[in-house]
């Protein structure tokens, strides 16, 4: 396995377990709680991390959008994130998308990584791409932590 393979999945793992380990200590009554009507919940910040692995891994690999804007992608993952309401089903979800992106890298090559891919953002050589996964799964540990600290939880999980 490469470094940057080596690298890119340590980091996605670590930012999977701070997800992980902010739901499971949210209490039973936050799990569905959001501070406004068009906030994420909890359950729902998770079940959006989880689907948008799934989601980027695809678009990496060259599948392409299957949106025509991000209003669309929007309104397509809240509209889906709706039926999660409970944290089990939330990380079964999470450790699903999760086993299958960390499967996927492990089947890439240097030469794999050198090539460059087309993405909504630009060409860049998959090697950089494969970070996305991860870099979003940190930013929504971090809207997790944040909604803890609205209802006066200020542990931090790492």
């Amino acid at each position: 396995m490469s470094e940057a393979v080596a690298q890119t999945k340590a980091e996605f793992t670590r930012a999977k377990s701070r997800l992980e380990k902010g739901l499971k200590s949210t209490p039973a009554d936050k799990l569905n709680w959001s501070p406004s009507p068009t906030s994420r919940t909890a359950v729902q910040l998770v079940a959006h991390s989880a689907m948008s692995t799934s989601g980027l891994a695809r678009i990496i690999k060259g599948e392409g959008m299957p949106f025509s804007s991000m209003a669309e992608l929007d309104a397509a993952l809240r509209s889906a994130e709706q039926q999660y309401t409970s944290a089990d089903e939330t990380l079964a979800l999470l450790e699903a998308t999760s086993a299958e992106y960390l499967g996927w890298l492990d089947t890439l090559t240097d030469e794999d990584l050198a090539t460059i891919v087309n993405l909504p953002m630009g060409a860049m050589p998959l090697a950089v791409a494969i970070t996305f996964p991860g870099a979003h799964l940190v930013c929504h540990a971090s809207q997790l932590d944040y909604l803890q600290t609205v209802w006066g939880d200020h542990e931090w999980r790492f």
